[in-house]
């Protein structure tokens, strides 16, 4: 017989709430604190200064893919910690000496993990190790404007991680396009380096070639063979586009995009030489850093440019100098636009005198 009141009864303790399991107490150590503030950093302001977020796919791609792919991917996570803490130190100084050790040891634990993780790319990791490596090489760059002691050093960690970005991406580009990767914004917007090894698609044939002359200048500098020539070739065909588009009045975030594209896209023999510092190499990277000057407003950026092409000015060669009087008078004046290359007369590159 139905007993409504023994009925009640069982109800009444299905639905009352049972004793609640221990959960963990709420207070966080300072630690933890500060990894919520550096992911808030991140998605609040430091993904908006990435110079292709002014586009909303890509502002979305930094924003919300990236972090979502950083809580599977350890790396990825310290990266953004390390990029969150170094964009705050520049926010704010005071905090700049705490900081520094928080980034630089999150950065090491980064590449730390990452690095073995490149030699064997799969569908569940090739769009975060796709990120962490183009995050790892603006890092890079972020470093150069530290204070240092130490004699100039040419920037050769930041164009070898920046080359990178080139090996990983060529190495996976179908699979990352088939697979509708979160990294597609990027990789349809980026110059169209990544899909033929073929280096005539990436040599700029436009109709103003202004910089020809740092190729013939002192040839027996670099013991010019048929290879070398076409290493050089490359990156002066890049600087070119490069410099057209600064003279074109081309958008502060537009530039900054072909600057840090010029690594990835450059021969890995040139960064050999920046590398053995031969002088053409350091030349056509500090009419790089140049170009850039009057456009570095952005924190991981802002200083760089002058310290790179006063440092490559104060190691080059006498008979070389000649070819930094226009780098040179453009960090003093602030401005590439409207500044025309002091094109030399043909005798002065075929005798490699040392004025033009």
């Amino acid at each position: 017989m139905y007993d409504p009141d023994k009925s009640k009864a069982v109800t009444k303790r299905l639905v009352q709430p049972g004793p609640r399991p221990s959960l963990p107490s709420p207070e966080l150590g300072s630690m933890r604190i500060l990894e919520m503030r550096l992911v808030h950093q991140w998605v609040t302001e430091t993904c908006n200064t990435m110079s292709s977020a002014k586009v909303p796919a890509m502002a979305k791609m930094w924003g919300v893919s990236v972090p979502k792919m950083a809580f599977e991917y350890e790396p990825l996570l310290h990266t953004l910690l390390a990029l969150g803490a170094a964009h705050r130190s520049t926010l704010l100084p005071q905090e700049a000496s705490a900081l520094r050790p928080v980034y630089h040891g999150y950065i090491d634990s980064a590449v730390r993990k990452h690095r073995p993780v490149t030699a064997s790319l799969d569908n569940t990791t090739t769009d975060a190790v796709c990120f962490n490596t183009v995050l790892l090489s603006l890092y890079t760059l972020f470093l150069r404007s530290e204070p240092s002691t130490l004699p100039y050093d040419p920037p050769v960690m930041w164009l070898t991680l920046a080359q990178g970005i080139r090996t990983v991406i060529k190495s996976a580009y179908e699979k990352l396009v088939a697979n509708n990767s979160a990294l597609c914004p990027l990789l349809f917007a980026a110059p169209d380096v990544w899909r033929s090894p073929d280096r005539e698609q990436r040599i700029y044939n436009g109709p103003l070639k202004p910089l020809q002359f740092l190729l013939h200048y002192r040839p027996e500098d670099d013991g010019m063979d048929k290879e070398t020539l076409e290493v050089y070739e490359e990156a002066v065909a890049y600087i070119e586009r490069f410099y057209i588009a600064v003279q074109k009045g081309e958008e502060d975030y537009m530039l900054r995009r072909m600057f840090c594209g010029f690594p990835p896209v450059i021969p890995q023999a040139y960064i050999a030489y920046v590398a053995a510092r031969r002088p053409r190499a350091l030349i056509i990277l500090a009419y790089a850093f140049a170009l850039i000057h009057e456009h570095e407003d952005i924190w991981w950026l802002r200083g760089i440019p002058a310290r790179e092409v006063e440092g490559i000015n104060g190691i080059i060669p006498a008979e070389w100098k000649w070819l930094m009087v226009w780098p040179m008078h453009v960090i003093a004046t602030g401005s590439a636009q409207g500044q025309e290359v002091p094109i030399p007369r043909t005798s002065t590159v075929l005798s490699g005198m040392s004025t033009p």
